[in-house]
């Protein structure tokens, strides 16, 4: 590995927060009309976003993954045109922290992080904004319910949403298909929603929370495999609190007979590498859903390799901070990269050598 990114990395984690102040000010200094979009207390608003795009950039450099940041400026991106912020907006505070970057560190340290700055301005630049597309297809039956049962808990009506999805599995409706085409979909459709600030955080928790209970009424109601003798461990890397996705990895490989050890969010590093001893695993199911995750993913993986079962277990990874990032999960130790439940099933049978026949 190229020991620049990391190096640069360091720097600016530590001095994110006074570098993103330098660039506000010369943001707002340099071009008011621009900066004031965010309304009258424009320096700390763009304080503070320069501040998370900064923190960004430190994690992707740290794994030496420069491009990923562009990534994360499409989702910021997205996020601030909702709220009426301007392509030309972000790319001119992405230029006043580009130089600043340049300006304030050593020249060797500060090159791989103004460039991923450069090719996060061009990207804004070469494209127009648009909303991103719905991920509920209403004219489906399934999406149909999904966005039923999403209005229904928008409404504070937990007892209803939670009956409409119960009545379907009641109507013969599988279990896998009400996870897959009506509980995650609307789970995507409330994040979408607080992207395009149509939803409160409180609101996207309320969601996140029923959603969760539905999972463990389904799961009763699900038909299950005979058990094949494997264990699967899951969990979400330490600081990753968003496990919705993970738990629907856990529900559907205990659907097809594993027995499943769900240890949730936000694990730490050694007591994650120690489970997997203590409960035998055979395979090993990771999240990690911001890229600010990804050195804890690598210090997990790694406690896990070097550990006594570290040459045996199969390790399967997934979540949105290993978009267009296989090859990194692969070198931090992943087997696999997932990205939907059924994938995971049908991988970690694979993996194990078991018959390839996920939940449908």
């Amino acid at each position: 590995m190229n020991h620049l990114p990391p190096t640069s990395a360091r720097m600016i984690h530590h001095a994110a927060h006074a570098l993103a102040g330098y660039a506000a000010e010369e943001f707002v200094q340099s071009r008011p009309e621009l900066a004031g979009v965010v309304g009258e207390d424009a320096f700390p608003a763009w304080q503070n976003l320069l501040t998370d795009l900064l923190e960004d950039l430190a994690a992707v450099l740290a794994v030496d993954r420069p491009r990923l940041f562009v990534e994360y400026v499409r989702w910021m991106r997205s996020l601030l045109g909702a709220r009426c912020v301007p392509d030309e907006a972000i790319a001119s505070g992405l230029d006043c922290l580009r130089g600043i970057l340049l300006a304030e560190l050593p020249a060797d340290a500060a090159a791989p992080a103004a460039d991923a700055c450069r090719q996060a301005i061009e990207t804004l630049r070469d494209q127009t904004y648009s909303i991103s597309d719905r991920p509920l297809d209403v004219d489906s039956p399934q999406g149909r319910l999904a966005g039923e049962y999403l209005l229904a808990l928008l409404s504070g009506d937990e007892h209803r949403a939670t009956d409409l999805v119960l009545r379907a599995a009641d109507e013969g409706h599988s279990v896998p298909d009400l996870y897959l085409n009506v509980l995650l979909p609307a789970q995507e459709e409330v994040g979408r929603m607080w992207q395009q600030d149509d939803v409160s955080i409180a609101e996207e928790h309320l969601v996140t929370a029923a959603t969760k209970r539905v999972f463990a009424r389904l799961r009763d109601r699900a038909a299950r495999k005979t058990p094949n003798g494997r264990t699967a461990l899951a969990a979400a890397v330490a600081g990753n609190r968003h496990d919705v996705g993970l738990c629907a990895v856990a529900d559907f490989l205990e659907m097809d007979g594993w027995r499943v050890v769900q240890l949730g969010a936000d694990v730490p590093v050694a007591d994650l590498a120690q489970a997997v001893e203590l409960f035998e695993a055979d395979l090993l199911c990771v999240s990690a859903s911001q890229h600010a995750q990804l050195e804890s993913l690598r210090q997990t993986l790694g406690a896990v390799r070097r550990g006594p079962r570290g040459a045996a277990i199969k390790i399967l990874v997934g979540g949105r901070a290993l978009v267009g990032a296989d090859d990194l999960a692969v070198e931090f130790g992943a087997d696999a990269v997932a990205a939907d439940p059924a994938q995971a099933v049908s991988l970690g049978n694979a993996l194990v050598g078991l018959p390839n026949d996920s939940p449908s």
